[in-house]
C-alpha cells in the first residue's frame, strides 16, 4: 500500500533529477556566465528566500495569476456555453475569439498599458488574453461532444435550464475544462511574468528583469528556477488533484 502511495510522486521526482543532472552537466561545457551550474543557483535562491522582498514579489505574482485564471475561467466558460447556444452566436463569438487567440502577447501589454497605466491591470489583462480563448474553445468543443440522447430525455422530462446545466452540462465537461483549465493556468503564468517586467514595479517579472539588466546570472537562474518550482507546485497542488477528484466523482467512488 505505501508503495502504491509513493509511485505517483516517485515518478514525477525522477524526471525533476533528471533535469537537474543534465542541467549540471550542460553547465560543464559552457561558462558560468552563459549556464552557471545548480548548486549555486540554488545557493542564491536559498539566500533570496530568506528576504522578504522575493515574498512579497511572489504574493504579487501570484494575486495576478488567480485573478486572470478565474476571470478567463468563469467567463469563457460562460461565453463557451453561450456560443453552443445557438450556431448564430457561435459564428458571431469565433472572429472575436480568434482576434483573442492571434494578437501577440507584446501587443495585448502595449494595449493593457494604454488603456489601464502601470500596475497589475497590465498583467491581469494579459493574463486573461492568453487564458480565455483557451477556456472558450474548450467549453463550446466539449458541449458538441455530449450525447445527444441525455439533451433529448432531458427536453422529454422537461427540466429546467438550470438543472441541464448542473446535471448534465457541466458534469459532462469537467474533464474537458480541467485539462483546459491547466493549459490556461500555464499560458497565463507565462504571459503575466513577461507583463510584470515591462508594467509593474513589484512581481517576480521584475525581478527577472532587472536581475539580468544588473548582470547578476545567478539571480536571473535563481528566479526562473523559483518560477518553475512555483509553476510545479500550482500543477500537483491545485491543478493535479481537481482532476484526480473530477474523475472519482465522474466514477461515483
Amino acid at each position: 500500500m505505501n508503495s502504491g502511495r509513493l509511485h505517483p510522486l516517485l515518478v514525477p521526482l525522477a524526471g525533476v533529477t533528471g533535469l537537474v543532472i543534465g542541467w549540471w552537466l550542460l553547465a560543464q561545457q559552457v561558462p558560468d556566465s552563459i549556464l552557471p551550474g545548480p548548486g549555486p543557483v540554488m545557493d542564491h535562491l536559498a539566500a533570496a528566500l530568506s528576504d522578504a522582498t522575493i515574498w512579497k514579489d511572489t504574493a504579487f505574482t501570484l494575486t495576478n495569476v488567480m485573478a486572470s485564471f478565474l476571470i478567463a475561467v468563469v467567463g469563457g466558460t460562460l461565453l463557451g456555453l453561450w456560443a453552443a447556444s445557438s450556431p448564430v452566436i457561435e459564428r458571431l463569438l469565433h472572429p472575436m475569439v480568434v482576434v483573442i487567440e492571434a494578437a501577440p502577447t507584446i501587443a495585448w501589454l502595449v494595449l493593457a498599458i494604454l488603456w489601464l497605466g502601470l500596475g497589475a491591470g497590465p498583467p491581469i489583462l494579459v493574463g486573461v488574453s492568453m487564458a480565455l480563448p483557451l477556456i472558450v474553445i474548450a467549453t463550446s468543443h466539449g458541449l458538441r461532444q455530449i450525447d445527444a440522447g441525455l439533451m433529448d430525455m432531458a427536453h422529454v422530462y422537461r427540466l429546467s435550464r438550470w438543472t441541464r446545466l448542473t446535471r448534465i452540462l457541466l458534469p459532462s465537461l469537467a474533464l474537458t475544462l480541467a485539462g483546459a483549465a491547466s493549459g490556461a493556468l500555464s499560458v497565463a503564468w507565462r504571459g503575466i511574468i513577461m507583463a510584470e517586467a515591462f508594467s509593474a514595479s513589484h512581481g517576480l517579472g521584475p525581478s527577472l528583469w532587472g536581475s539580468y539588466l544588473y548582470g547578476e546570472i545567478n539571480d536571473v537562474y535563481a528566479v526562473i528556477l523559483w518560477i518553475i518550482l512555483l509553476g510545479l507546485t500550482l500543477e500537483y497542488l491545485l491543478v493535479h488533484p481537481t482532476r484526480k477528484l473530477i474523475r472519482r466523482r465522474l466514477r461515483h467512488e
